[in-house]
């Protein structure tokens, strides 16, 4: 039976969570790029620049916003 020193079970904690640290960034990176790239893919096609772009923006944060939410739940 050999027993963890503190210092190894602490280890396992932050590779744990700088897992999920980066799985929430790239997600909002993603969110936001994705709803920047159809906003702006709308704008273009309609020639209305900002409109769709900045719904497309807050559409992509609000969705990145709600996988997390199911990721974490």
């Amino acid at each position: 039976m050999t027993l963890q020193s503190p210092d190894d079970r602490r280890g396992d904690d932050k590779k744990g969570s700088s897992t999920s640290a980066e799985s929430v960034a790239f997600l909002l990176l993603g969110g936001v790029v994705t709803g920047l790239g159809v906003g702006a893919g709308i704008d273009w096609l309609v020639k209305t620049f900002p409109l769709f772009t900045v719904i497309g923006v807050f559409a992509g944060f609000a969705l990145a916003l709600y996988a997390i939410y199911l990721e974490t739940k």
